[in-house]
């Protein structure tokens, strides 16, 4: 198997009724098995390359993070049973778990951690969040092509003992953990290896990839896991509609399933068939604004335009209540006391002390279907102080595009930071290097914010630093915030285990009545 494909290659034949399914038939569940349906394939199953939201997902069942997130989504052991941090804050210890073992019964050492790193880290690599080790010593040298691999900060100081050392304090590094995946360095060491797929699959996880195609795979229990798992075989299910997942919970072809469609949200909660689970997430919803358009590069644009912006009727109406309106890049800040009619007067004098009291047009980018109907309530708010909105609509691939070419005006744009919900990883995205900065904007007292709440080991006033951050990209009027969506999962009724704070990320967890 190769899970390493595009995203053209991945397209599921929906329309031609053809669905293809994991344990197919298995109306009588087992309770040692479980059926999920997810939205989309991963890209890979090695943490070196895998980009994808569905490949991160994967990662959490298949390999066991150096820190992990607890089932409350806090801070808990890993592969490391313990950490800590030099009063410097430019080194970082980690004392291993002893007695672990990869699932073909090698030893679990400092030297996979160091092995990981340097695999991780290598200029080849794609990995994903190569940004969380951006202050390790001789990173950049190393990505760079300019030092080699051996070079970088990282260390084994004894069996089961790591060193991580930085340039500057990293006070959040722990925590950045939970997303780093050790692999087997006997493995790595074999560059002809057919790791990780199927048959040859080694991980440290709950659970084993046993078999897999770009549209179905099959884990079962790891009995080496450093976690015990209560299930013990998963039938995973791509499934890119989210109607067609929905609809196959309801007919007992799935037990659970990701992102159900946001117009069905208020019918599933009331179906006794069916468990629809959700929590306030991480999704934030926004608007980018290309600041190297004429009139966009006018903060009192900007501000006018985001007065306007009805989101109490985003959030109640069209997401029927499934959404928190979104006054900031933080939720429950910066929310405007004023009344919708008072803040038409305001947007209007705004435009009109900018030079656009005539009007003014712009086109808003959007991804279609539900995005489309955010897009033309917006393009109304905005018709109400004499802008001219025109929609134009791309599939997801496409609007990166443009908005990559910086061909756009404005565009309708999300993330998803899934268990990583502490507020220093929402400014993350927005500071000059970060993934979603690519809308024309910099600010350097933004980025010196996010740099002092990374830094900071404190987590009170690591937040007081996201505050000032959020402070500043409301201030600038550098997006425009719209709401917060909430995650969802629908589940079989009788499946149990769920946390009321965080999303079902981590299926060890899970179990059924």
């Amino acid at each position: 198997m190769s899970i390493s494909a595009s995203c053209q290659r991945r397209t599921f034949l929906l329309a031609s009724g053809a669905v293809i399914l994991a344990g197919c038939g298995r109306k009588t569940q087992s309770q040692n098995s479980l059926r999920i349906g997810i939205a989309s394939a991963p890209d890979s199953m090695d943490p070196a390359q895998g980009q994808f939201a569905s490949a991160a997902l994967l990662f959490k069942q298949l390999y066991t993070p150096l820190t992990n997130y607890g089932a409350d989504g806090g801070l808990a052991p890993g592969l490391a049973k313990s950490w800590e941090i030099s009063e410097d804050g430019l080194r970082w210890i980690f004392t291993l778990r002893q007695g672990l073992q990869w699932s073909d019964t090698e030893p679990i050492t400092a030297k996979d951690v160091v092995a990981s790193t340097r695999y991780l880290l290598n200029p080849e690599s794609t990995y994903a969040d190569a940004g969380d080790f951006s202050l390790l010593e001789n990173v950049e040298a190393v990505l760079a092509g300019e030092l080699p691999v051996e070079k970088l900060g990282v260390r084994q100081i004894s069996t089961f003992v790591v060193q991580f050392s930085f340039t500057r304090p990293l006070g959040v590094f722990a925590e950045l953990m939970r997303e780093f995946y050790p692999s087997p360095e006997h493995i790595l060491a074999q560059p002809t290896s057919n790791w990780p797929n199927p048959p040859n699959f080694v991980g440290s996880g709950p659970y084993l990839l046993t078999q897999g195609t770009q549209q179905s795979m099959t884990l079962v229990r790891n009995p080496l896991a450093p976690d015990a798992t209560n299930i013990d075989t998963v039938y995973i299910s791509v499934v890119e509609d989210a109607a067609t997942r929905a609809r196959m919970v309801r007919a007992g072809d799935l037990d659970l399933v990701e992102d159900p469609p946001t117009n069905q949200i208020a019918a599933l909660s009331t179906q006794e068939e069916v468990a629809l689970h959700g929590w306030k997430a991480p999704r934030f919803v926004y608007l980018k604004v290309n600041h190297k358009h004429p009139a966009l590069s006018d903060i009192r644009v900007r501000q006018a335009l985001n007065l306007v912006v009805d989101r109490t009727f985003i959030a109640d109406k069209l997401f029927e209540g499934a959404a928190q309106v979104a006054n900031s890049i933080l939720p429950d800040l910066h929310a405007n006391s004023s009344t919708f009619p008072e803040r038409i007067k305001q947007a209007k004098q705004l435009l009109a002390d900018a030079g656009y009291g005539d009007g003014l047009t712009i086109s808003l980018l959007h991804s279609g279907e539900f995005r489309e109907r955010m897009a033309v309530v917006l393009a109304q708010n905005w018709k109400q102080i004499g802008v001219t909105c025109y929609l134009q609509a791309s599939d997801g691939p496409g609007l990166y595009a443009f908005i990559e070419a910086g061909e756009f005006d404005l565009a309708l744009a999300s993330f998803d930071r899934g268990l990583k919900r502490e507020n220093w990883r929402l400014i993350e995205p927005f500071e000059s290097d970060g993934f979603a900065a690519n809308f024309n904007w910099t600010n350097l007292q933004y980025d010196q914010a996010v740099a002092a709440a990374r830094a900071e080991a404190n987590p009170v006033k690591r937040s007081w630093y996201a505050s000032q951050a959020a402070d500043i990209i409301h201030e600038d009027a550098a997006i425009i915030p719209l709401i917060f969506e909430q995650k969802f999962w629908l589940a079989n009724p009788d499946l149990n285990g769920f946390s009321d704070k965080v999303t079902p990320d981590q299926w060890r967890f899970l179990n059924w009545r």
